[in-house]
């Protein structure tokens, strides 16, 4: 997985503020922010090494990106899409929420695709089982700008 996509917004757009997690968060926040940096870096084997073999990705939708995704190979395939549907994109993570049975990260959300721009809200709910995130829930908090600009071509 390459980071030049994301790369490129991020030298654009200064981040906004995250809350600095402490020890009072939850371990499942910690566990879930890891995973995010992970993925920004594009450090695959950090990734997943929270994530279970079998996790279940679900993306809502009518856009390229819609779907159940199972496992590793499927999430991965997923995240091509994504890459290959943007000259480049951006998620900075704004606040983590873990408890025992699930973690939730709020985050801003900022693509690009020639003289396409998307910039909006998502929440991204993980159900916790064996200590692994093994069930994923991403919603868009615009839910039409995110069909709009990743419509099926």
């Amino acid at each position: 997985m390459s980071t030049g996509y994301s790369g490129a917004l991020l030298a654009e757009h200064e981040a906004p503020p995250m809350r600095p997690l402490t020890d009072r968060d939850h371990k499942h926040a910690h566990m879930l922010y890891a995973a995010h940096k992970a993925f920004q870096n594009g450090d695959v084997a950090a990734l997943f090494a929270n994530i279970a073999p079998d996790a279940i990705w679900h993306m809502p939708g009518d856009n390229v990106l819609a779907g159940d995704y199972v496992g590793h190979d499927e999430i991965m395939r997923n995240f091509g899409t994504l890459q290959q549907a943007v000259d480049a994109y951006w998620a900075h993570p704004l606040d983590y929420y873990g408890s025992d049975d699930h973690v939730t990260l709020i985050a801003e959300v900022r693509a690009r695709r020639d003289d396409k721009e998307l910039h909006t809200k998502e929440a991204m709910t993980w159900r916790i089982e064996n200590s692994q995130l093994k069930e994923c829930w991403h919603l868009c908090l615009e839910p039409d700008k995110w069909d709009a600009f990743f419509s099926k071509i």
